[in-house]
């Protein structure tokens, strides 16, 4: 009788940890799409509408021509006390945080506490927020603006068609949302990942776990146009080293809501800062583009301005207020990174475009893999169960 329970027992468990991962589609890679037997870049929702003509056969993006307002410090990844103490983060009570980033001088601030969405209080706007995952390789995503917490991971290592998926499901949930602490992990995402995956908006290039540059390039070289975000995902206010370290620069109306918030970092109006102190040695520098050149201009001088394309540093400038670069005629982004003492901002890409789309999807399910797929997991359950049945008679 006790052995046979044991037995059961081993079977649920066996089925609750392979369940999501029978359930995932399979999926195929699409090509990018060709112009003139050219690769190009597809972008992201919205972003046709404002581009700048090249030539006659080429536009740029610049997200920031569209950004209004004044620019705000913001940190959507910070844990507090939840889950009766269970989870890291249960130094930080409400008031210690909302004391320490009011004195770093943040404008918007949310809790990210995993699997749940909770409020901050304090005067704050409120964003519904929640960091999804509880899967061993701490592949998490941010769900920001969440209308629902969705339950469903996969706690063993994940495969690419599982992460995919994961995505897939969060984003009719949230209004923005973003692959967290790539590098982080082991590793959350690989830059082969960030290659194929699609579906998100942000990606937290800057976290006081890790940097993650290096996964966002991957991203942006192989079409998938999305922008840069940091954020100190705070687990202890009281230590330096990870309150006002990464940072979000975001463009928003003196009085602004949370729709406004949503927009912004869905259009790409961020600039992604590591920095101390929440410290902002350049202010905000401004990113502008003149005919073919990609224009870098800042309050103070800053100690370099690197132009990066394809992962790879184009063009470098030292100890100057302004950079500028003319656009090289192959690229299909431009991203500009501004080194000042001990502060790094990475600003958004521009983006070259022969013609847009809503969307790019690298990853596309095929169905009739999956059917054959789900079946063969169907029949080893059926197999399982009815071993357990021969095994109680």
């Amino acid at each position: 009788m006790i052995r046979n329970i044991g037995k059961i027992l081993s079977a649920l468990i066996v089925f609750a940890l392979t369940f999501p991962y029978a359930a995932a589609p399979i999926y195929e890679i699409a090509p990018a799409p060709l112009v003139n037997g050219k690769t190009t870049t597809p972008t992201m929702r919205s972003v046709g509408a404002h581009m700048g003509m090249r030539g006659d056969t080429t536009s740029w993006y610049n997200p920031y021509t569209t950004a209004v307002g004044q620019w705000y410090k913001a940190n959507l990844h910070l844990h507090s006390h939840a889950w009766f103490g269970t989870t890291d983060g249960r130094t930080n009570s409400l008031g210690a945080i909302d004391s320490a980033y009011r004195a770093l001088g943040y404008g918007a601030l949310t809790l990210s506490n995993y699997q749940r969405i909770d409020s901050l209080g304090f005067g704050w706007h409120h964003i519904p927020c929640y960091e999804h995952g509880y899967n061993i390789q701490k592949t998490h995503q941010l769900v920001v603006g969440a209308r629902s917490v969705i339950w469903l991971d996969c706690i063993l290592p994940q495969t690419l068609f599982v992460k995919q998926w994961i995505l897939d499901i969060l984003r009719p949930t949230a209004e923005v949302l973003i692959a967290a602490h790539p590098a982080f992990g082991r590793p959350s995402y690989t830059p082969n990942d960030m290659a194929l995956l699609g579906g998100y908006d942000c990606i937290e290039i800057f976290n006081h776990y890790r940097t993650s540059l290096v996964h966002w390039d991957s991203a942006l070289t192989n079409g998938i146009v999305v922008w840069g975000v940091g954020n100190d995902d705070c687990h202890d206010v009281s230590s330096e080293g990870e309150t006002g370290v990464c940072l979000t620069l975001v463009a928003l109306p003196e009085s602004w809501k949370a729709k406004n918030l949503y927009h912004a970092y869905r259009n790409g109006h961020t600039i992604a800062v590591r920095t101390r102190k929440a410290l902002l040695p350049v202010g905000v520098p401004k990113q502008l583009l003149s005919n073919d050149t990609l224009v870098i201009l800042l309050e103070a001088a800053a100690d370099s301005v690197r132009f990066i394309s394809n992962g790879r540093v184009v063009s470098c400038s030292y100890s100057t207020t302004r950079a500028a670069l003319k656009l090289p005629r192959h690229a299909s982004y431009i991203r500009a990174e501004v080194f000042a003492r001990e502060t790094m901002y990475a600003l958004n890409p521009v983006v070259a475009q022969k013609h847009t789309s809503n969307d790019l999807r690298r990853l596309v399910e095929n169905l009739p893999l999956t059917l054959i797929y789900r079946l063969l997991w169907m029949l080893l359950y059926t197999h399982m169960f009815v071993y357990l049945r021969r095994k109680r008679s």
